[in-house]
């Protein structure tokens, strides 16, 4: 698992290393994401769940 973000000290975001896409956030980005301008994490997520394998 990898610390890939930080505030003031406090662990905000982590990935793990070798997982296609996983990734565990403490705040909240659904209160920042609108249709015009989604936050990156939930666009992200998105795109990743529409993948066809």
């Amino acid at each position: 698992m990898v610390i890939s973000g930080q505030s003031n000290g406090l662990i905000e975001a982590v990935e793990i290393k070798d997982h296609p896409w996983f990734v565990g956030v403490q705040f909240h980005p659904e209160f920042t994401s609108h249709l015009e301008t989604p936050n990156p994490i939930i666009l992200e997520f998105v795109k990743q769940a529409n993948k066809k394998d």
